[in-house]
């Protein structure tokens, strides 16, 4: 296992912290390059049925063969999910696919296959290719493959952004619902874990793309808990919600959340309404989700909400501005992948980090030489 180095470089700004491996990976990735695990789709896995696990299994061998990162398999695993469940649909506007192998009949225009692509004339009015190759699985994913790394900066994109640039979908947004299950799907499939484990995650993930790698430290003492924007719609007590004691910073599924000063963690805890905070929440359920709550020397205390799966620390632990606590994910009262920020001066005496004494973030970081943001408007 590679150890990764930690250099320090104090700048005008604050501390500058860059934290360096091997092939620009974390510490504990085995790989960015697409790994030759075993792939196999023998039988059912969660909702999803022997023949669908099997179609997923081919269209990760096919990534396996064209040497695609692991990111790559999730795109085009949710990507399948989207377009066709995950089955070999044939069209009745395309009579050849009806004389071919499939799972089901689709209606979009002359699309046929896993993927919902368009055949070439005379078959169709697309570009993709023949009708047998569309309707077989490994042939058909690795059309979808060498689409995708024809995207310059694929990997640094979101999901659904990725799989729009391939699809040209009327409907780009629907893509992201599918990211937890391709992920689940692919590590499966390739005898993993968890896709994290070869960087199949999201950019900024702990195994993925990285996450710039750096952060400031400000001469006070606080750097970002992550880089991302946020929206003044869902900002500490806006006109929509006055009782909003926080902040929403938008960021992709499993972007590292960091220590936002040095500290001790007081509160780590799931508190859905549901009792589950390893699934996606919704805006019905109530609470935070799995959280925690940092109490630095300051006075200050800072609240850390919706992570994706059980935080990274412990109650007693002590951290140091930057340190990686969890994953950006949506458990809990959330619509999407964020995270709730809030800062409560006060109860680092032992006050109940409570409305009471919660403070603007924005204003609090951007105070003490870490700004929040920017607001995307």
């Amino acid at each position: 296992m590679a150890v990764a180095a930690a250099v320090f470089v104090v700048c005008g700004a604050g501390l500058f912290v860059s934290v360096l491996s091997p092939g620009s990976a974390r510490a504990d990735c085995v790989t960015l390059t697409s790994p030759q695990t075993t792939v196999s789709g023998a039988a059912n896995f969660g909702k999803w049925t022997r023949s669908q696990v099997s179609n997923a299994a081919a269209i990760v061998a096919a990534g396996q063969r064209l040497k695609v990162p692991p990111r790559g398999w999730v795109v085009a695993l949710a990507t399948a999910m989207q377009e066709s469940t995950l089955r070999m649909l044939a069209n009745s506007k395309v009579p050849r696919s009806l004389d071919l192998p499939h799972e089901g009949i689709g209606l979009d225009h002359d699309s046929v296959g896993l993927f919902q692509q368009r055949p070439l004339p005379p078959d169709g009015q697309g570009r993709w290719g023949t009708v047998p190759e569309l309707m077989n699985p490994q042939a058909s994913a690795e059309k979808f493959y060498s689409a995708l790394l024809r995207v310059g900066g694929w990997q640094d994109m979101s999901l659904p952004i990725a799989a729009q640039a391939v699809q040209r979908s009327a409907f780009p947004g629907a893509y992201a619902k599918w990211e937890n299950d391709a992920a689940l799907l692919a590590a499966h499939v390739a005898g993993l874990s968890n896709i994290e484990l070869v960087g199949g995650g999201p950019p900024g993930a702990e195994c993925g793309p990285p996450d710039a790698g750096t952060f400031v430290v400000s001469p006070g003492g606080w750097t970002q808990p992550v880089k991302a924007k946020f929206d003044r719609s869902n900002s500490f007590r806006s006109l929509d919600r006055p009782d909003h004691d926080g902040v929403d910073l938008m960021a992709a599924r499993f972007t590292p959340i960091r220590a936002a000063a040095a500290g001790k963690v007081t509160v780590m805890t799931c508190n859905a309404s549901t009792g589950n905070c390893d699934v996606d929440g919704s805006p019905s359920v109530k609470g935070c989700g799995w959280y925690i709550e940092i109490a630095h020397n300051s006075g200050a205390v800072t609240r850390y909400c919706h992570m994706a799966r059980q935080p990274s620390v412990k109650v007693g632990d002590t951290v140091t501005a930057g340190h990686i606590v969890g994953y950006v994910g949506s458990s809990g009262n959330s619509s999407g992948p964020h995270l709730h920020f809030e800062v409560h001066l006060g109860a680092a005496a032992g006050t109940h980090a409570a409305s009471s004494n919660a403070v603007d973030p924005v204003q609090f970081m951007e105070t003490n030489g870490a700004p929040l943001g920017p607001d995307p408007r």
